[in-house]
C-alpha cells in the first residue's frame, strides 16, 4: 500500500484542489498533509503579520475539514526554504512517503526551492509531483505568434477570453473519506500566543465563509459591480482577496459560480465583463512571473528604468506611509492599509502612482511597504500592480498616467464619505472642503492636526515626467 503526502503550500482548502484530489485518487492508499512553517524566510520576503496571522487561523480551519475525510495534517516550524528541504526529506523517510503531490508556486526562490526538493526526494526513490493550481490557463496555452509569452494585457486578454471560451475549466470534486486514517493531537498555535491581529468581522475565518463570500458577490453585488467598483466607501467588491492568496478558495471555483449564475447568457458576452477582466488581470500578473524570473528580483522589463533617478526623500516617504501627506483620498487610504491589512483597488492605483509620480520615490520602496501591511499580499499581483502604476511595466497606453488625488478625491468619494472614516480629524471639514481641507483649516484658523500638502501636484508631476524622459535618452 503506498503512502501519499500532500504538501500543503498558498492553498488552504478541500474543494477543488489539483493536488489533494490527485492524492486521493486511489481510494486504498493511505494520504497525510504537511505544511511547514518559514517564518524567516516570510521575514525575507515582506510578509505582513496580518497575512502570517489569517494563514495560521485558516491552517487551523483546514486541519479540522482533513479530519472530516480521514486526512491528518502535521505541520512543522522551519526557518526558511532550505531548512524546510531537509525537514520534507526527513518527513517522508520518518512516514515511509512514497509520492509527494503539491501545487505549483510562481516566484523565484519558491521554484528554486521545489527544484531542489525533487531533487533531493528524487535520491530516496520518492515521486514529487506539481500542479498548476492557482491559475485558470496553463502557461504554454498563451503565446504570440513566435510562440513567446505577451508582455501587454491587450493582447494577453484577447487570447485569454477566447481560450476560455472554448475551454472553461473544469473544479475538481471534493475527495471521498479515507479508509485509512492516524489521528494526530498536535494543535496548529502561533508562537505568539495565538494572536489574532486582523479583523475577523471584515474577514472571516475558513473556506465556507470564502466559498459564502463569492456566492454573495455573484448573487447580490455583481449586477453593479460595474458602476459602483470604483467607490471606496461603497461594499461593491468581492473582498475575496486574502482568500485567494492563500488558495483558500480556487479561482476556478470562482470562475463557476460566476458563469453558473449567467449561463442563459452567451459566453463570450459573459468573458467580457468588468468582473472577469479583474481576473484575467490577475491571470496576466501570474503568467508575466511564470515566464519572466527577473520580476521575482524585483527588475522591470524595461532596461531604461534602471536609469530614472529617484530622489526618495525619506521624510516624504514617512508621511506617505503615516497617511500624512496633506491629500485626504491619498492619506485616508494608507490608513485603511495600516489598520485593515486592506486597501481598495482604486485607491491602490492613486496611492502608488502618488509615492511614484508626484514624490519620485522608487516603486520598489512602496512595492515592499505594502506586501509589509497586506492581508493580501501576494508577489504577483502587488509586483504586477507597482509597475502598472509606475508606467514601467505592462501597460498598454501609449502615455504616462498620472493620477491627480484630488481629481479623483472628488469623483470616487464626492462627499468624503470614506475620507471621514479613516481620516476623523476631518469629521468637521465642510464636504465642499474636503478634498482640500488646509485651505478651510487656515481660512477658519481651526486647530485640527492635519497637515498641509507636502508638495504640488502640478510641478511634482511635471519634475516626474521629466525624470523619466531622461532617463528613456540615456
Amino acid at each position: 500500500m503506498n503512502k501519499n503526502l500532500i504538501w500543503f503550500r498558498n492553498d488552504l482548502r478541500i474543494h477543488d484542489n489539483t493536488a489533494l484530489y490527485h492524492a486521493c485518487l486511489s481510494e486504498t492508499n493511505k494520504v497525510i498533509g504537511l505544511f511547514i512553517f518559514t517564518s524567516k524566510q516570510w521575514s525575507q520576503h515582506y510578509v505582513s503579520t496580518k497575512k502570517i496571522s489569517f494563514l495560521y487561523q485558516n491552517l487551523k480551519s483546514l486541519k479540522d475539514e482533513l479530519l472530516k475525510l480521514n486526512i491528518n495534517l502535521y505541520h512543522h516550524e522551519c526557518t526558511d526554504f532550505l531548512n524546510s528541504i531537509e525537514y520534507l526529506s526527513y518527513f517522508c523517510q520518518v512516514n515511509k512517503i512514497n509520492h509527494v503531490f503539491y501545487n505549483y508556486q510562481y516566484e523565484i526562490n519558491e521554484r528554486n526551492r521545489d527544484s531542489l526538493m525533487k531533487h533531493e526526494l528524487a535520491k530516496q526513490g520518492i515521486l514529487l509531483e506539481g500542479f498548476h493550481d492557482s491559475i485558470l490557463i496553463n502557461p504554454n496555452k498563451i503565446k504570440n505568434k513566435n510562440n513567446q509569452p505577451y508582455k501587454k494585457f491587450y493582447f494577453f486578454k484577447k487570447q485569454a477570453i477566447d481560450y476560455l471560451s472554448k475551454n472553461t475549466p473544469i473544479c475538481f470534486s471534493l475527495p471521498k473519506k479515507r479508509i485509512y486514517h492516524q489521528y494526530d493531537t498536535m494543535p496548529i498555535c502561533l508562537n505568539q500566543n495565538d494572536n489574532i491581529n486582523f479583523d475577523k468581522n471584515l474577514f472571516p475565518i475558513g473556506e465556507k465563509e470564502a466559498i459564502n463570500r463569492i456566492k454573495d458577490f455573484c448573487n447580490n453585488k455583481i449586477k453593479h459591480y460595474f458602476s459602483t467598483r470604483n467607490f471606496p466607501y461603497l461594499n461593491s467588491t468581492s473582498m475575496l482577496s486574502p482568500y485567494l492568496s492563500l488558495g483558500i478558495i480556487s479561482i476556478r471555483y470562482c470562475l463557476k459560480i460566476f458563469l453558473t449564475k449567467y449561463k442563459h447568457k452567451p459566453l463570450s458576452i459573459t468573458l467580457n465583463s468588468s468582473w472577469i477582466n479583474e481576473i484575467i488581470w490577475r491571470e496576466f500578473y501570474y503568467h508575466l512571473l511564470i515566464n519572466f524570473p527577473i520580476l521575482s528580483k524585483s527588475q522591470s522589463l524595461l532596461k531604461w528604468e534602471k536609469k530614472i533617478n529617484w530622489e526618495n526623500n525619506i521624510n516624504y516617504f514617512h508621511a506617505w506611509k503615516d497617511g500624512r501627506t496633506g491629500f485626504p483620498i491619498i492619506d485616508a487610504a494608507m490608513n485603511q492599509l495600516n489598520k485593515t491589512g486592506w486597501m481598495h483597488n482604486r485607491l491602490r492605483m492613486i496611492t502608488s502612482s502618488f509615492l511614484v509620480k508626484n514624490l519620485l520615490i522608487d516603486w520598489r520602496e512602496g512595492e515592499k511597504y505594502f506586501m509589509s501591511r497586506l492581508i493580501d499580499g501576494d508577489y504577483a499581483l502587488n509586483n504586477g500592480g507597482w509597475q502598472w502604476s509606475a508606467s514601467i511595466g505592462s501597460d498598454t497606453t501609449s502615455y504616462i498616467r498620472v493620477f491627480n488625488p484630488l481629481r479623483q478625491s472628488k469623483i470616487f468619494d464626492k462627499s468624503g464619505f470614506f475620507t471621514k472614516k479613516y481620516l476623523p480629524e476631518l469629521k468637521m471639514v465642510p464636504n465642499n472642503y474636503i478634498h482640500h481641507p488646509y485651505e478651510w483649516i487656515v481660512k477658519n484658523n481651526c486647530k485640527i492636526n492635519y497637515p498641509k500638502p507636502i508638495i504640488n501636484h502640478e510641478h511634482s508631476t511635471k519634475k516626474f515626467l521629466l525624470a523619466y524622459k531622461q532617463a528613456q535618452l540615456l
